[in-house]
């Protein structure tokens, strides 16, 4: 799939070599590098370029980011990585977009891994109700906002903002949430009722929780 298929998000060159690397992040379908050029940004690439499914996932991650970008950008962006374009790479098709740091420099933890390993601080559930209130202001009906699909930003000793990388648009729903106030609501408190019962979840078996 040639890089001129996404016709809204910029492409990048020349072609980068990550073959050699070790992504931070691996995942079903894609795993993620550290721009090899610059550390502040993330190269997501097909876990498997011959995948359609793994393909399909590239595509449709910037469609949805063009759609938000174009909706409200100031405002939705506060906790989506900006996207910076497209680049070839030795394992496909890249998305190269902001990379999410602590304070420290250290690359930012997925808020899942990180409850399952920490448990639930005080501030780190003072951080999930900060992003809950952002997905009920914006009115933001994500495909799937669970813990797995945030990191947690350490911005502190005791401050921390969680930013969404995945699932960004649910697709069904998405012009229901513009024009009906009241749907779009009991929505997202489902969904967030379900992200409450997946952080719970994982509360219960991490290591030591009852």
């Amino acid at each position: 799939m040639p890089i001129d298929a996404y016709k809204s998000i910029p492409s990048l060159a020349p072609a980068l070599s990550l073959a050699g690397l070790e992504p931070f992040a691996k995942g079903g379908h894609r795993h993620c590098y550290v721009h090899p050029e610059n550390p502040g940004l993330c190269v997501k690439v097909p876990a498997r370029a011959d995948d359609g499914r793994c393909r399909a996932l590239q595509r449709r991650e910037l469609e949805d980011y063009a759609t938000l970008r174009d909706r409200r950008p100031a405002v939705l962006l506060e906790r989506i990585p900006v996207i910076e374009g497209v680049v070839d790479t030795d394992l496909g098709v890249g998305i190269v977009s902001e990379l999410c740091r602590d304070a420290d420099g250290r690359i930012s933890r997925n808020l899942a891994a990180l409850i399952s390993e920490q448990g639930l601080s005080p501030s780190l559930a003072a951080a999930i109700d900060g992003l809950k209130r952002w997905l009920k202001t914006q009115r933001l009906v994500t495909r799937d906002t669970g813990p797995h699909n945030a990191v947690a930003m350490r911005l502190g000793e005791d401050e921390w903002k969680l930013v969404i990388v995945e699932g960004w648009v649910h697709r069904r729903y998405q012009w229901l949430a513009r024009c009906h106030r009241v749907l779009a609501e009991r929505m997202i408190d489902r969904q967030l009722a379900k992200f409450d019962r997946r952080v719970s979840k994982l509360v219960g078996v991490r290591p030591g929780g009852s």
